[in-house]
């Protein structure tokens, strides 16, 4: 359910919601050993991969969505630079890579525990984990989002859930839980933030088309759409920075070890 929002829209994702994501990828890097074996779990674009590489480190790429994977080898250069698989089923063997990341994925699974499990097996004894997600705190995009779909008397569809037994508390608490669950042993909890800069044509791409925005966008008659589209070219106030959207964002941020036998 939950991974079938994020299929066949790699293209829009690259232009609206990938830079967005990259704000992130600084701290997922941060003060890492040189030369070690990272693996990005749902690499989207490569841009992790990409930046772990020019920081020294052998980093390659795993995504499950093949048209997303084949866009990420055409970043990186090589085919071998992106295997196509993902969460709860790594085509890779146990404890293969010192360092496993994992961004804006736990929260985007069918199975976020059994996921965690599987970050936790690819990684070696006395590796790290490090895992973001988006917090239970509507992102300013959402919030302005919402703000139009109330302008316009949109419907509002429910937005697909993962069962209360699968889900999880998505905070810093929440996300280090599922991680000790899974036998890692948390370092870190907390938060990140950066601001997000989007030009309103690329912002308007994801919005109608990917995730909940996609599923709300959706279900609305050509009549809401049009007055959607009147209302967001006529935003401007607090969301604007000169010919661009600008949002201050924050993810939930968690690293973790694998103990040593």
């Amino acid at each position: 359910m939950a991974e079938a929002l994020w299929t066949d829209v790699a293209g829009t994702y690259a232009r609206s919601f990938a830079g967005l994501c990259a704000g992130a990828v600084p701290a997922l890097l941060d003060d890492l050993p040189s030369q070690a074996r990272l693996l990005d779990v749902g690499c989207g674009t490569g841009t992790l991969v990409a930046a772990a590489r020019e920081a020294g480190l052998d980093a390659m790429g795993v995504e499950p969505d093949p048209e997303m994977a084949a866009l990420a080898e055409s970043f990186l250069g090589s085919s071998e630079d992106v295997v196509v698989g993902g969460l709860p089923d790594l085509p890779f063997a146990d404890d293969g890579f010192d360092v496993v990341t994992a961004s804006f994925v736990l929260n985007h699974v069918d199975h976020p525990r059994a996921g965690a499990q599987e970050l936790a097996r690819v990684a070696a004894p006395g590796g790290v984990v490090r895992t973001t997600i988006w917090g239970r705190v509507p992102p300013p995009q959402a919030v302005m989002w919402n703000g139009l779909l109330d302008e316009a008397d949109a419907a509002r569809p429910p937005s697909p859930r993962l069962p209360e037994d699968r889900d999880f508390e998505r905070s810093p608490d929440g996300l280090a839980g599922i991680l000790s669950e899974a036998g890692l042993a948390v370092t870190r909890a907390g938060s990140r933030a950066w601001r997000w800069r989007v030009a309103p044509d690329d912002l308007w791409a994801g919005l109608t088309s990917i995730g909940n925005f996609g599923v709300t966008w959706r279900a609305q008659s050509e009549a809401v759409q049009a007055r959607l589209r009147t209302a967001y070219d006529e935003l401007g106030g607090p969301w604007r920075d000169g010919d661009r959207f600008a949002f201050d964002v924050e993810c939930v941020s968690v690293e973790a070890r694998v103990p040593r036998s």
